[in-house]
């Protein structure tokens, strides 16, 4: 073993000198999204590589399971060439891009032909791509001319162009959750929960009327099967209070036998899986991010910024909350709570957020990627204008892509390190289960 690591390390000696550093991996490729083309660049910040050539704008990106594969979404060209197409931005803070006309392909980490799993049209709005956990399928959704009753979700194989291994699968109000144990998924229409095969078939009624409250605004109308779990629980929201609204609601645990359970009671906008399937986190309407175990119990209240980005380490260990003034990591093991990066706007204005939630017709997206390398102990940033480390110095670099490392307390290690600049939208090192995202 002692000799494979050391011809490993030589083996990678071009990559740089901290290709086999602890912390992470130098075979494992970080993906970003600039300038609207997909790239992948090293952990040390060598090697960029743009994986495809002369394509239209990338406007989404997701890392397969097992890391060997990317799904990529590209804007019709006509689309791109409207004043439509030419005006549109990507989010600022999660890079998303709405649903609009745009095709979708996979593609090998190291390039070549890609696979065009669905061709546009611009009569046709597309979501991003998810992957299935098992990492053989892709799930998506379509709406004709952008019109929401015209919606359907389709999921397709992975390595086979467009409509010959597509399925439309049934309606549902919610982005059906795929089970990480494979073969099943499930949705939720106004008949109530249900579960389907891969075929889209032998649809069977969890429930038989749509649970209390539904349907909720969007980013509560959601089913999440349990990640990392042979036998999955099922988690979901219904609303607390006699008059059925979302002012109030309860997180509802189904065991794999129908047994169910409350877990939480709160006025939560959002909520999903800790990445070990272990925890739930939710956000509540005043701000505070809760941890909640699967007993019931408060594991963690944070404060952070409202409507930061979720990403959980692979281990569940750490958490990171990545809003659109701040950086928070937090040790989900001790409670504690660290503020890495900043522009110095003070926490209490950054807690200002409308009290509209989103339509349970809204097109919202999960990010499909993790900030986190697989080791748990790396993890990667775009600074946006952040630019103070610590409440201490000033990242004198200026704005770009770093990677940060940190120790098994989630100390960091060193001073993050900038790999790239440039008009960087999208960025990811590793998978995320969608059932682990919020929605935005």
């Amino acid at each position: 073993m002692v000799t494979l690591v050391l011809l490993s390390c030589i083996a990678l000696v071009a990559l740089g000198p901290s290709a086999c550093s602890p912390g992470y991996s130098g075979t494992a490729q970080i993906a970003f999204v600039r300038d609207g083309q997909l790239w992948t660049i090293y952990p040390d910040g060598s090697g960029a590589y743009k994986v495809v050539d002369n394509t239209p704008p990338v406007v989404g990106v997701g890392w397969s399971p097992d890391h060997h594969l990317l799904v990529f979404r590209t804007l019709d060209s006509d689309y791109a060439a409207s004043t439509a197409g030419r005006r549109l931005k990507a989010d600022s803070q999660t890079g998303l891009v709405p649903d609009v006309p745009a095709g979708l392909n996979t593609v090998g980490v190291d390039g070549g032909s890609p696979i065009p799993i669905f061709f546009s049209s611009a009569a046709v709005r597309i979501s991003d791509a998810w992957w299935d956990p098992t990492g053989s399928r892709l799930l998506y959704r379509l709406t004709l001319r952008g019109d929401t009753s015209l919606l359907r979700w389709e999921l397709a194989q992975n390595d086979q162009p467009g409509g010959i291994a597509t399925r439309t699968l049934p309606a549902s109000l919610a982005i059906p959750s795929l089970s990480s144990a494979g073969g099943r998924i499930v949705g939720v229409d106004r008949q109530g929960l249900f579960t389907i095969n891969l075929t889209g078939t032998e649809q069977r009624w969890l429930t038989h009327t749509l649970p209390p409250g539904h349907p909720l605004p969007a980013t509560l109308e959601r089913v999440l099967w349990q990640p990392r779990q042979t036998q999955p629980a099922l988690l979901y929201a219904i609303s607390a209070v006699p008059n059925g609204s979302a002012s109030q609601i309860s997180l509802i645990l189904q065991q794999p036998t129908g047994e169910t359970r409350t877990l939480l009671t709160c006025s939560c906008r959002q909520f999903a899986w800790s990445s070990s399937g272990r925890q739930v986190l939710a956000l509540t309407a005043d701000g505070r991010y809760l941890i909640v175990n699967l007993d019931g119990s408060l594991r963690l209240s944070l404060r952070a910024e409202i409507d930061s980005v979720p990403f959980w380490s692979p281990d569940g260990r750490f958490l990171l909350l990545d809003g659109r003034h701040s950086l928070w990591l937090v040790d989900v093991q001790t409670g504690r709570q660290q503020l890495l990066l900043s522009d110095r706007t003070p926490l209490g204005s950054m807690n200002a957020a409308s009290n509209q939630l989103p339509a349970v017709s809204a097109l919202l997206a999960p990010v499909p990627n993790s900030l986190w390398g697989s080791d748990s102990r790396s993890f990667l940033f775009l600074t946006r204008e952040r630019l103070w480390w610590q409440g201490k110095s000033l990242l004198r670099e200026g704005n770009g892509l770093y990677l940060a490392t940190v120790d098994a307390q989630g100390q960091p290690l060193a001073a993050p390190r900038l790999l790239t600049t440039g008009a960087i939208t999208q960025v990811g090192w590793s998978y995320q289960d969608s059932a682990v995202s919020f929605l935005f």
